[in-house]
């Protein structure tokens, strides 16, 4: 970027992380604990690194990131910040610093299957204040919306166009000079980024295959061979989330652990259900044999392989439950009530559980009183979240090249001026 940005408009985090490491005091750590959520809460969202450290070394690190990037806000004093979606520690620190400077966010997040994405307030997909209204041609691509769905295909416009793949370095760059600058620069960086990791992604077809021979040989015994139509008359569907994964991480850190969630439901099950869990397909070979072992032997509990379909399942269930997936929009566009125990962009299409000694008959009320949406009324609902959000994505553009089509790139530089408009004092599209 040194072409095009100013050296002192550029941060990079661990140009001289070391020193700010060195210099962390209980006072620094303090000014961490006090800004936004605080420091504690956005380890508790981390992926895969910190967790590993010890409590005090945590909180170093997280303090001295921390220090790191108030000194470039406090001198660059950004009317706005705009985050991709954010999947790491240092992210969540520097939203922290927004929240207690007053600082407009930008949080980019995607509408799943909707094919578009919208910027939120914060990192919980809270839908902005303009949201509400919406124009004709709103009402047009929520029925192409419905129409793909219900066909079963993606609602990208470009779907089968090829675009040219990014340039990838060799093999030897990727692993030996980047290994070389990491430990160079980065020694006390922390993230999902392990050696493990970065050698599976680059022999990726390799790991995932020996992953589902792993899985098909260790793990599928631990499962129930039902199909759909042999599942009990009556039944609550969930669906188990990809973890770690900032859809779950970022939005519910409480709810990684996924058994409260089932035990949950386990505990509070309307009279006479059992409760049907499938495991996600992109978890195939991640999972430790003793999760599958301890769901096996949880009475009440149908165990489903992940390839058994899923909206078959949504549509044979009484009730769906999530934390934050996408099953919860899918059940409101198949007429399913759907409890969600986390946050999500559509949360108010699903109903939320009170404490768990009111749930067994608040799910039952559910059940009972659940009057589906009608047409019309679907395709208002979406027509509201499309007329906030862009057709384009932020993903890895290595794997989904699509993301840098022209039309994507324009979509979000059109969506990001419709928002500075409806931000609140002098920001502005030219600013």
């Amino acid at each position: 970027m040194a072409d095009a940005i100013p050296a002192e408009r550029t941060c990079y985090l661990y140009q001289d992380f070391q020193r700010y490491y060195d210099a962390v005091d209980d006072a620094a750590i303090q000014r961490g604990l006090e800004a936004g959520e605080g420091l504690v809460t956005a380890l508790m969202k981390d992926k895969a690194g910190y967790r590993f450290l010890e409590k005090d070394e945590q909180l170093r690190r997280a303090a001295a990131t921390h220090a790191v990037y108030d000194e470039f806000i406090e001198r660059l004093k950004p009317d706005v910040v705009l985050f991709p979606d954010v999947e790491a520690v240092n992210g969540f620190i520097l939203l922290n610093i927004c929240q207690s400077r007053g600082i407009e966010v930008l949080y980019t997040v995607a509408q799943r299957f909707l094919g578009r994405s919208f910027f939120a307030p914060n990192p919980y997909e809270t839908l902005p204040r303009w949201y509400g209204t919406y124009a004709e041609q709103d009402i047009h691509a929520a029925r192409h919306v419905i129409r793909r769905f219900r066909e079963r295909k993606s609602s990208f416009s470009d779907l089968g166009q090829r675009y040219p793949m990014p340039p990838k370095p060799s093999l030897f760059y990727r692993v030996v000079i980047n290994g070389w600058n990491r430990w160079r620069r980065e020694r006390l960086h922390i993230s999902e980024e392990t050696v493990i990791v970065r050698v599976r992604r680059n022999m990726r077809h390799f790991a995932n295959w020996m992953r589902g021979v792993w899985f098909d040989l260790a793990a599928t015994r631990f499962f129930d061979r039902l199909g759909p139509e042999q599942l009990p008359m009556k039944y609550v569907f969930y669906a188990f989330h990809m973890t770690p994964e900032s859809s779950i991480n970022g939005l519910e850190p409480y709810y990684v652990d996924q058994f409260r969630v089932v035990d949950a439901l386990l505990l509070n099950l309307p009279v006479g259900s059992r409760l049907v869990v499938k495991e996600h397909p992109s978890m195939r070979g991640f999972r430790p044999l003793a999760f599958y072992r301890a769901l096996r032997r949880k009475p009440g509990l149908i165990l489903l392989h992940p390839e058994v379909d899923s909206r078959r399942l949504v549509e044979g269930a009484t009730l769906v439950a999530t934390v934050s997936g996408t099953v919860g929009l899918e059940s409101y566009l198949l007429g399913k009530p759907c409890v969600m125990f986390g946050r999500a962009f559509f949360g108010h299409l699903c109903a939320h559980p009170p404490e768990i000694t009111r749930m067994r008959p608040y799910l039952e009320q559910i059940i009972a009183s659940y009057v589906p949406a009608s047409e019309a009324e679907i395709e208002f609902e979406l027509a509201k979240f499309l007329h906030i959000a862009g057709e384009f994505e932020i993903p890895n553009p290595y794997h989904f090249p699509e993301t840098l089509a022209p039309h994507r790139i324009k979509a979000a530089r059109d969506l990001l001026k419709r928002y500075l408009v409806h931000l609140p004092g002098e920001v502005r599209p030219a600013a």
